[in-house]
């Protein structure tokens, strides 16, 4: 499960990590009864707010030790992800240079596309002074 949230996302919480091959994360959710519309499917908000999670996950991958405040997210919505539906993605890193990091993903519900994400993360020091890689031996 990815660790403690901001009390802004823990309406949609929890969220969960897995490590793949190669170092690749992958990010889920199941669409539970509190993140459903009106019409009864996913709540565009809580898609875009997934979509919005990604840095976390691809930092990581990347063994970054930095924040990353979006500075810009794009979302098409392809389909809705029904109630009970597995909701999971995995960015990929479009290009890192020195301060932003553009990424993709691709959210699908039960194997099915549901939203398409691009979008820019502000790579920041957390306090450090400096970016810096995570040690794969700590």
């Amino acid at each position: 499960m990815l660790g403690e949230r901001p009390e802004v996302e823990a309406f949609a919480a929890p969220f969960y990590e897995r490590l793949l091959a190669e170092g690749r994360r992958q990010i889920g959710f199941r669409v539970t009864p509190r993140k459903l519309n009106k019409m009864g499917v996913c709540h565009g908000g809580v898609l875009a707010l997934f979509a919005d999670i990604q840095g976390g996950p691809l930092r990581r991958a990347l063994n970054l030790a930095v924040g990353s405040p979006t500075i810009d997210l794009s979302m098409d919505f392809v389909a809705s992800a029904p109630r009970g539906s597995w909701v999971q993605s995995q960015p990929q890193l479009v290009r890192q240079t020195g301060g932003p990091l553009f990424f993709e993903s691709k959210l699908h519900a039960d194997g099915e596309l549901c939203a398409r994400v691009s979008g820019i993360y502000r790579l920041k020091p957390n306090g450090h002074g400096s970016s810096r890689r995570i040690s794969s031996s700590a």
